[in-house]
């Protein structure tokens, strides 16, 4: 295929989406049901494809992470799905006295969706999923670090839908700029920062809505009233989902200046019992390539030059970290300074930075200079202290006690906030992000509103509007303490 047939890929799904109409619920159901049903009918050569993608990756971990995560939000929107369609009357009685006014949630067209590679099934399907739910065509475009895994979808795809309804585009067809450069009535996309940038500038000289899910340093802290063993267990455990190849791992934690040992030794303590066993386990999941592999190690290497403590859970006798089968032991850094790489950049690898604090208002500050990440994590009371870090720090979400909560509940939005991202999506929030809300309004009076704003104004009308205005001025000085 050729960058034509790309094009020719999105007017087919613009022409069918002009020419049916916004589909009826049962066939947006069906067509939700339908993609659950690729997931699990395909589950044994999706996640032995992922496991090729990544070298190590087990296919428990695959299936429970990238199959099976959304399929209770798949249920969810099918089952609400037409609530959500109905009519919002916001002024019922208005009607009473001659006034309409409604608001229908219509698709919005040819959604395209380009995915990341850490979960790179997971988060194209659950946002296909919401832009299906909303009655809109969809394009996946997933990453080109995992072609075996997007070879299967793609093939799985062309089983169950129409490439009209729903179609996989490789990277043989198109890579991801070509891809953000269509048309698309709205883009979504999971991934970096500075990619995000980069859909962004490309999908701005067609004016297309863009939603990012970014990621960024996510901060965990550890309270006083914390239970210091179990937090150091939660967070290693939260650290090490995917190898910490997740835009929701914590990438530093802030403990007691009391406490930085016990938690430190705490956390090394919980990572050798997970892995008493690395190289050649299966269950320890490889970096996804060695450009990612390579990075890690420059962000320890750049730290250990500059005075930091590195620490690694390595078990006794391996020789890690290992750059054929790209294993980093469990790591934790302590003693960072502003000068290292390690301070500012995400680090997307198995490695937790440890900070001191005497008091939260540190914490506080330091987080304000810096760009707010797509979660925060404390552990500890919900007291006097996690309010004022609520209320003083940005984040996309903010999760107490685990790892993230509020990604799976589909209840709640889930999205970034500044560098984190625009946007977001799950349940609900996902039907009304795929959505057009397009207000209806009527009425039968006799006077017209055009006839009234448009000039000439009659000297009635001057002095009327005139004196209102007064009335209003002078009513809000009057709240201010002003004459």
């Amino acid at each position: 295929m050729s960058t034509d047939d790309l094009e020719k890929l999105f007017t087919r799904q613009r022409d069918a989406f002009v020419a049916d109409g916004p589909p009826d619920a049962a066939t947006r159901r069906d067509r939700i049901a339908r993609l659950a049903a690729m997931l699990l009918d395909g589950r044994e050569e999706l996640c032995e494809a992922l496991s090729l993608d990544y070298g190590t990756r087990p296919a428990s971990f695959s299936l429970v992470a990238d199959v099976i995560s959304g399929l209770n939000e798949m249920a969810y929107m099918r089952k609400n799905l037409e609530k959500w369609m109905r009519p919002d009357r916001p002024q019922p009685l208005a009607k009473l006295f001659g006034v309409t006014m409604e608001t229908h949630s219509v698709p919005l067209g040819v959604v395209g969706i380009i995915g990341p590679w850490n979960f790179p099934l997971q988060l194209v399907a659950q946002p296909a999923a919401a832009a299906l739910a909303a009655g809109n065509r969809v394009m996946l475009r997933p990453s080109s670090a995992t072609p075996r895994m997007t070879q299967v979808l793609a093939d799985l795809a062309s089983q169950y839908f129409s490439d009209d309804e729903l179609v996989v585009v490789t990277k043989d067809v198109a890579s991801g700029a070509e891809f953000a450069a269509l048309p698309f009535d709205h883009l979504f996309f999971t991934g970096s920062t500075e990619t995000g940038k980069q859909i962004q500038r490309a999908a701005a000289d067609n004016l297309t809505p863009v939603t990012l899910e970014l990621g960024g340093k996510n901060p965990a802290i550890v309270a006083r009233t914390a239970d210091l063993a179990t937090s150091a267990k939660r967070i290693g455990a939260a650290r090490m989902v995917n190898s910490g190849q997740a835009c929701l791992c914590p990438d530093l934690v802030f403990v007691p200046e009391e406490s930085v040992e016990q938690f430190v030794d705490a956390l090394l303590g919980s990572w050798r019992d997970r892995y008493p066993q690395i190289t050649g386990n299966d269950q320890y999941i490889s970096i996804i390539d060695d450009k990612a592999y390579r990075r890690i190690l420059a962000l320890l290497d750049d730290a250990t030059a500059k005075g930091a403590t590195v620490r690694t859970a390595a078990p006794a006798g391996e020789d890690l970290p290992d750059a054929s089968s790209r294993k980093i032991a469990p790591t934790v850094v302590t003693g960072i300074t502003d000068d290292m790489d390690l301070a500012d950049e995400e680090i997307f690898g198995p490695v937790l930075a440890v900070h001191a604090y005497r008091d939260i208002t540190e914490v506080i500050d330091y987080l304000a200079q810096r760009p707010s990440p797509l979660s925060s994590y404390w552990y500890g009371d919900d007291d006097h202290e996690f309010r004022r870090f609520f209320d003083r720090t940005r984040s996309g979400s903010v999760n107490r006690n685990d790892f993230g909560l509020v990604n799976a509940m589909h209840h709640l939005p889930f999205g970034g906030v500044g560098q984190s991202g625009m946007g977001s999506y799950h349940g609900k929030h996902g039907f009304d992000t795929f959505s057009h809300h397009r207000p209806v309004a009527s009425h039968g009076f006799r006077f017209s509103l055009a006839s009234t704003i448009a000039t000439p104004h009659s000297s009635g009308m001057t002095k009327g509007v005139t004196k209102y205005a007064e009335q209003q001025r002078r009513a809000i000085a009057k709240k201010l303490g002003r004459r």
